[in-house]
């Protein structure tokens, strides 16, 4: 189980820096509306570079994490 946390998090670590080296800058903690309301974090916008680009192509990127077509898809 220690080794998984450890791949999982390198997982995670390799996507972080793939997203800063194609967007120049890392993801923000909180993505907002217009309206400053929080939608969804960082986690959404590192979905395609941990090989989870089908579910990232679902995401209404204009909804909160828990509307309808999101909620789902969070709890894949």
């Amino acid at each position: 189980m220690a080794a998984q946390s450890a791949n999982n998090l390198k997982q995670i670590g390799l996507a972080l820096l793939d997203y800063y080296e194609v967007n120049k800058h890392f993801p923000p903690a909180v993505v907002r509306d217009k309206t400053g309301k929080p939608l969804y974090s960082w986690r959404v916008l590192i979905l395609p570079y941990i090989e989870q680009r089908n579910i990232y192509k679902k995401w209404k990127l204009d909804e909160p994490w828990d509307s309808p077509n999101n909620k789902p898809l969070s709890d894949l």
